[in-house]
């Protein structure tokens, strides 16, 4: 398979988990990972989601601890951005937080490492800073 023909395959699969998410199916989302994925979000220590979670069950834990916190209310993909296996998503993120009841839209980006159409590595960004201030 060309490096371009297998850049194609893993977007498409990317939109599909992301389209399919945005529209509240986590469950594609898990389908998709490979056992032993690594997950990363930024701000370890500043938000209780934050951190490197293992395995599938290291990414159940990642969502248990973000959905205590905030109702996920919008997920919008902008833009994504390909090479191989790895997939850049450019993307806002609207929670409103649980404590407060206050509501931000986060720009994030992710980027996505697709193996034989799973995910073996995520990392995720956007601003911490104004997530510590939200949650407050």
């Amino acid at each position: 398979m060309s490096d371009s023909d297998l850049t194609a395959r893993n977007v498409a699969r990317i939109q599909d988990v992301y389209g399919r998410y945005a529209q509240g199916d986590r469950g594609a989302l898990f389908e998709a990972l490979a056992p032993e994925v690594t997950w990363t979000s930024i701000g370890d220590g500043l938000v209780p989601w934050a951190g490197i979670r293992q395995g599938r069950a290291g990414v159940e834990r990642y969502f248990a601890d973000l959905d205590a916190e905030v109702d996920v209310t919008g997920y919008e993909v902008e833009q994504i951005i390909a090479q191989g296996d790895w997939i850049a998503i450019l993307a806002a993120a609207t929670v409103r937080y649980r404590r407060s009841g206050q509501e931000h839209r986060y720009a994030k980006a992710d980027f996505v490492r697709v193996v034989d159409g799973q995910v073996v590595d995520f990392r995720e960004f956007y601003d911490t800073a104004q997530a510590c201030r939200d949650r407050a």
